[in-house]
């Protein structure tokens, strides 16, 4: 499963995202006041020192495990701002960690979260399915120690192929994960399909980082669409392609996903948007694109 433009309706499926938050294609009101193989999972080693010990570049650290194969730092500005993205991410849903059809009384038995970052939606998800299994996977160990005891996080590069039993997991869940693949499509969802169970469900919650604007006011000599081409065509220079939003939904056809739904959220860049959670929100994103920058 991946996000979907709301235009098209969901009405016919089993469920319907409509009562859960409202996806439509409104435009947004500015504020007027506004001045600018197999294995047993339980069966882990601890962490290797090399591991542990991150690569330095310009005073910022970088994974050492497939060091080089990602191209952010993971230092704590970086954790710091993938923890504002997952606040973001939460307000946009309105409180969700999901869109797939879980629930208390139809619950998730087995999760993965592919390039976890500090585990914050794997520690979210194993308070609220206390009886599921969560495995978070990423390249950096920056996850806490403290987490619930159903929650396990694991080193791996899942670009490589994965180590699970086909069929094992229940729903498996990707999440800003731009410039992370080199083939989103055959590292990722090919895998993700393979190692689900019949009825399983993968949802990828991935961003088109091309600006866009609603009332066409944004020139093409616009700044901050130049600095956004820019960085796309590094990119796909570099083999790590930003923009996939787009994308995601064909991959998920193509590879044979059935049921494939997509919700398109809207989030204005910088503090101009006139409703609160969506002022707030942006201009959490606004500062993480600086300090990324």
């Amino acid at each position: 499963m991946t996000f979907l433009p709301s235009n098209g309706g969901l009405r016919g499926f089993q469920f319907t995202f409509e009562t859960y938050l409202d996806s439509s294609s409104r435009n947004i009101e500015a504020d007027s006041n506004h001045s600018g193989s197999s294995r047993d999972i339980h069966d882990s080693i601890s962490l290797s020192e090399s591991i542990s010990k991150y690569e330095e570049e310009f005073g910022r650290t970088y994974h050492s495990y497939r060091a080089g194969s990602y191209h952010y730092p993971n230092d704590p500005t970086e954790t710091e701002r993938l923890d504002d993205q997952y606040e973001i991410a939460k307000e946009l849903m309105e409180g969700r960690n999901y869109f797939a059809p879980l629930s208390r009384q139809n619950p998730p038995r087995k999760v993965l979260d592919i390039g976890t970052g500090t585990g914050t939606w794997a520690i979210d998800m194993g308070d609220e399915f206390p009886e599921a299994e969560i495995i978070g996977t990423d390249l950096s160990p920056v996850q806490p120690d403290l987490v619930p005891p159903n929650v396990r996080f694991f080193v791996e590069d899942s670009s490589e192929e994965w180590i699970y039993a086909p069929n094992y997991f229940d729903y498996i869940h990707t999440r800003y994960t731009l410039g992370c693949w080199s083939d989103m499509k055959s590292q990722i969802i090919q895998q993700a399909f393979d190692h689900l169970k019949p009825g399983g469900w993968l949802e990828c919650q991935e961003l088109n980082t091309l600006p866009v604007c609603d009332d066409g006011s944004m020139t093409d000599d616009y700044k901050l669409l130049q600095w956004a081409r820019d960085m796309d065509a590094a990119s796909r220079a570099a083999d790590r392609q930003l923009v996939i939003g787009d994308d995601v939904k064909r991959w998920l056809e193509e590879v044979g996903f059935v049921d494939v739904q997509q919700i398109v959220l809207k989030l204005p860049v910088g503090g101009w948007a006139k409703e609160p959670r969506l002022k707030t929100s942006s201009e959490c994103y606004g500062r993480g694109v600086c300090r990324a920058g």
